[in-house]
């Protein structure tokens, strides 16, 4: 949601993207919930009898926003749960609340400057919900007080993963684990990986064997959406999603630069992850050795498990929107885009921040047969 309200301000109200950035990373707390409501209506999550406008009170209420001029066009205008738990994973929000912990305790991180000031009055009340009276829209509530724990539970439940570290002081987390979980999301999506590689490496390849094979590719792509579906009917984690892209891309956000808060702490540096061990260093928790790869592969992540959930590899002919970079001869103009490019980040950075080798096979494992597709008569 934060990346893509960037993306808007850049095309529609003629800003630089620094501009834009830092327009975002200081503005108020509730321009941001307002924008993240507006965003949320907008995808009709449940279609109201009557669009959403200024004769409902909500309506109303969001219009007066500061960004609510640059609402979304595409939907949904926000990040795939799996963006959120790749950055996660990095450790960033519980490195960013010892920050804000720090500076509202004293001075041992500095004097902040106006511009981190800024950033400190959203980031706890949108991080961690700090007098906020719309916490209930950022999933939490007194049933669910804890943020980290809301997340952890949607990951678990459509994943079936956990964080890889646990609580900020390295206890085990305690939050409400579901028994209803895609348990086997890990083993079908590394193995979509490596078929994807085969298929990959394939294209380059003009003279020896084929090693792809698109029936594998469009029946574990087909498994797999049905997997996450499962947890997502009547728009379930729908909320939860929105909250977490929210937070993480506000996380995001905040490390994709040298801006005014990685300044005031001393943490300059050239990409995201070592701006983030800079500052975790400084605030003594260390982040994920594997966060390059994280924030590397977060957004690609994001568009290539839409891709799959959206459905549009419906049959075989259709498992080159995967793998290749641009549409074969003989594609529609109502095709959709290839992905190939998004797909081998994925594959790369996956295999960097888990260890696994996912261009050799393993254990190949078997989806379900096929579905029959019924045709009338």
């Amino acid at each position: 949601m934060i990346p893509q309200l960037v993306q808007r301000l850049v095309a529609t109200a003629g800003v630089t993207l620094e501009n834009a950035m830092v327009d975002v990373l200081t503005c108020d707390p509730v321009d941001i919930i307002f924008h993240m409501e507006q965003v949320w209506y907008a995808a009709h999550p449940w279609p109201p009898t009557a669009p959403l406008g200024p004769a409902h009170a909500r309506g109303a209420l969001l219009a007066l926003g500061r960004y609510a001029p640059f609402g979304p066009a595409a939907q949904p205008a926000w990040d795939h749960l799996g963006y959120s738990y790749v950055l996660e994973n990095t450790r960033v929000v519980q490195i960013l609340r010892r920050v804000v912990r720090e500076y509202r305790a004293g001075e041992g991180l500095g004097i902040p400057s106006r511009e981190t000031q800024l950033w400190i009055d959203t980031t706890e009340a949108l991080l961690f919900g700090a007098a906020n009276p719309m916490t209930a829209w950022l999933s939490t509530s007194a049933i669910r007080q804890d943020p980290e724990a809301v997340r952890r539970n949607a990951y678990w439940r459509l994943f079936g993963l956990d964080l890889a570290f646990g609580g900020e002081d390295n206890r085990a987390p305690v939050y409400d684990k579901a028994t209803a979980a895609s348990t086997g999301f890990v083993r079908l999506f590394e193995e979509l990986l490596f078929e994807l590689w085969q298929a990959i490496s394939n294209v380059r390849n003009t003279s020896g064997v084929n090693a792809s094979d698109n029936d594998r590719i469009f029946r574990i792509t087909d498994e797999l959406r049905d997997m996450l579906q499962t947890r997502r009917l009547s728009n379930n984690l729908a909320r939860e999603e929105l909250a977490a892209a929210t937070v993480l891309g506000w996380a995001e956000l905040t490390l994709s630069a040298n801006t005014p808060m990685v300044i005031d702490l001393r943490a300059d540096a050239t990409n995201a992850a070592d701006r983030l061990k800079l500052i975790g260093d400084r605030v003594g928790l260390p982040a994920h050795r594997q966060s390059a790869s994280l924030f590397a592969m977060s957004s690609d992540l994001s568009l290539f498990l839409r891709t799959i959930e959206t459905g549009v590899i419906r049959t075989p002919e259709y498992a080159w929107v995967l793998y290749l970079e641009q549409p074969p001869t003989g594609s529609l103009p109502t095709d959709p885009p290839p992905i190939g490019a998004s797909s081998r980040r994925v594959i790369t950075e996956w295999a960097a921040a888990t260890g696994k080798d996912l261009k050799a096979r393993g254990k190949p494992i078997e989806p379900p047969p096929r579905r029959q597709l019924v045709t009338a008569t």
